[in-house]
């Protein structure tokens, strides 16, 4: 005489297909959520590190949404800029701890041959700057106007800018003063060396954090509404 026992499994089979099936949606449901929730947190440290960051730099960090066939979410930083340098140049030094690239307004000093070899441009203490730290980009412009009329060699007095070394000093210089107490102002020094950066933006850290925290909590959320929503036949 014997007993045999036999489970039945069916129930078990359709549940695992079921969550099988699901399992796609809801982790692109679940990336998206904690990329989303990264980039909002990543705007929020930027304003905490950088002070008065301009509307470029917030709005920098951008997500590309993770599909049910591709897997994956990425969250990045603008590579692109109608005008001036792209967030993610400007902001490489202070995220992976690099040197700087040279900046367009270099770029033209040198090819007008006013900026040597070697030599980068930081700003002098007669530098007016706006609420972001910078020199206006009409400053920039008007700077390389008059260097290419000819007036930035220092002999046109007529000119507002130009450049020389005045006690030592090499860089851009503002012509102030009027003609009875004619003065100069240094405007950009130029100086030996890149300028070098320290990283103080935890992207990644920020990143890795979040998505270590809230993706298994968003994955569960995710799969309890899909198979909650998924239609029976």
């Amino acid at each position: 005489m014997d007993v045999s026992v036999k489970l039945d499994t069916s129930k078990f089979e359709r549940a695992a297909a079921e969550l099988k099936k699901q399992l796609p949606y809801a982790s692109s449901v679940a990336l998206n959520n904690v990329a989303f929730r990264i980039r909002g947190e990543e705007r929020s440290a930027m304003g905490r590190v950088f002070k008065n960051p301009a509307k470029l730099t917030l709005n920098s960090v951008l997500v590309k949404k993770a599909t049910k066939c591709s897997g994956i979410a990425k969250i990045f930083i603008r590579d692109q800029a109608t005008n001036g340098t792209a967030p993610s140049k400007y902001l490489a030094p202070s995220v992976i701890d690099v040197k700087r690239n040279d900046k367009r307004f270099e770029r033209a000093l040198q090819h007008m041959g006013v900026l040597p070899s070697g030599m980068y441009v930081v700003h002098g203490k007669a530098a007016r700057l706006n609420k972001h730290g910078n020199i206006s980009a009409a400053t920039y412009k008007k700077i390389l106007a008059e260097l290419r009329a000819g007036s930035g060699s220092g002999q046109d007095k007529k000119g507002k800018y130009f450049v020389g070394k005045v006690n030592g000093v090499l860089g851009v210089w503002n012509r102030a003063g009027g003609k009875r107490r004619p003065t100069v102002k240094p405007i950009l020094i130029f100086l030996k060396g890149k300028p070098d950066y320290k990283k103080r933006f935890p992207f990644l850290r920020i990143a890795e954090g979040i998505a270590r925290r809230h993706l298994p909590i968003e994955l569960n959320k995710a799969m309890d509404h899909a198979i909650a929503t998924a239609k029976r036949p």
